[in-house]
């Protein structure tokens, strides 16, 4: 047996082994890579749900308010029509 037929299959193997080795540790790059990528997609839809959350009770709110509101204005009318009518029925300047 030569020593070139030693040395052959030697430094195929050990070629290999980076070779697979390498492999590997861009393998467990692009896995960090991406689970960095996932974590920051988590939180922002945590975000945006959170923002979601917010706009429908903010809006359930604005409905509230915009209900008080009405009935006020409703109030005052029904206010302002009896006083023209008792200023009408007593003869009164009530401008």
């Amino acid at each position: 047996m030569e020593l070139k037929d030693v040395w052959v299959p030697g430094i195929s193997a050990v070629l290999a082994i980076g070779a697979a080795s390498a492999t590997v540790t861009a393998t467990a790059q692009s896995t960090d890579e991406l689970s960095e990528r996932v974590r920051q997609v988590e939180v922002k839809q945590a975000g945006e749900e959170s923002t979601k959350v917010m706009v429908k009770q903010n809006t359930e709110r604005l409905e509230r308010l915009e209900s008080i509101v009405e009935k006020i204005a409703e109030a005052q009318l029904k206010t302002l029509q009896n006083q023209a009518r008792m200023c009408e029925k007593l003869d009164a300047d009530c401008k």
